[in-house]
C-alpha cells in the first residue's frame, strides 16, 4: 500500500471519530449531564431523535472501518440501514422542530422562534437530500462517501452551537459557530488538495450548496418569507 493510499484509507475513519466527539462534548451540558444527573425532563421524541443521531455517528464509525478493512459486502447491507436510519432522522428531526418552535412561542419567542423552525426544516431536508445523493451514487465511491461526510458534517450543528456552553464571552455564537462548523469542509478540501492535488466536485458544488444554505438560514431567518412559510406550517394565521 502506497503512502497515499494509507493516508486515504484513514482520513474516513479518524473524521468519523472526530465527528463522535464533538457530538459527545457539545451535548454533553445540555443533555448528558442532565440526564445523568436526573434533571433532564423532556418529550419522548427528544430521546427518540438524540439516539437516532447518536446511531448515525456510530454507524458512520463502523462505516468507515468496514471500508478500511475491506468488508465490501457488509458494508453495502449497512448502507441500507444507514438510508432508513436518515429517514427517521428527518421525521423526528422535524417533530423535534415543531416541538421547540411551540414551546418557544408560548414563551414569547416571536419571530425568532418561528424562523428557526424553518431553518430546522431545510436542515433535515438537506441531511436528507445529501443521503438520497449518496445513496444514488453509491457506486461512485468517491462521490458516494464526500455526500456522507457532507451530511454528517451538516446534521452537526446543533452539537456545534452547545460549545457556546463552554465560551461563555463568544461573541455572536451562533454565526462564529456556525462558521467553526462549516469550516470542517475545508479540512477535507484541504485533504483532497494534500492527496489528489485536486478538489473533488463533490466539495466544491454541493458543499458550496451546503454553505450558502447556512448562511441563508442565518441571516433570512427572520426575514418575511421565513415567517410566511413558517405561520403557514404552523397553521398561524398570517
Amino acid at each position: 500500500m502506497s503512502p497515499n493510499s494509507q493516508k486515504r484509507s484513514l482520513f474516513f475513519p479518524f473524521a468519523s471519530i472526530g465527528f463522535l466527539a464533538v457530538a459527545l462534548v457539545g451535548f454533553s451540558t445540555t443533555f448528558f449531564l442532565p440526564v445523568f444527573r436526573g434533571t433532564f425532563h423532556a418529550p419522548i421524541i427528544i430521546y427518540v431523535h438524540g439516539a437516532l443521531l447518536f446511531t448515525w455517528l456510530l454507524l458512520f464509525i463502523a462505516q468507515a472501518q468496514l471500508i478500511r478493512t475491506r468488508r465490501i459486502p457488509l458494508h453495502r447491507q449497512c448502507g441500507w440501514l444507514g438510508a432508513a436510519l436518515a429517514v427517521a432522522i428527518v421525521g423526528s428531526g422535524i417533530a423535534v422542530g415543531f416541538h421547540a418552535t411551540t414551546r418557544d412561542l408560548a414563551a414569547g419567542g416571536g419571530d425568532e422562534a418561528r424562523g428557526q423552525f424553518i431553518n430546522i426544516i431545510l436542515e433535515m431536508l438537506l441531511f436528507g437530500a445529501l443521503v438520497a445523493a449518496a445513496v444514488a451514487l453509491r457506486r461512485d465511491r468517491e462521490s458516494h462517501k464526500r455526500l456522507l461526510l457532507l451530511a454528517t458534517i451538516s446534521i452537526l450543528g446543533p452539537a456545534w452551537f452547545r460549545f457556546r456552553h463552554f465560551l461563555p464571552g463568544l461573541p455572536n455564537p451562533l454565526i462564529t459557530l456556525s462558521l467553526v462548523a462549516d469550516s470542517l469542509l475545508l479540512i477535507a478540501i484541504a485533504y483532497d488538495l494534500l492527496v489528489y492535488r485536486r478538489v473533488h466536485p463533490v466539495y466544491l458544488w454541493v458543499g458550496g450548496a451546503m454553505i450558502a444554505i447556512h448562511m441563508a438560514e442565518l441571516f433570512a431567518s427572520e426575514s418575511a418569507l421565513w415567517q410566511l412559510v413558517s405561520k403557514a406550517l404552523l397553521g398561524v394565521p398570517g
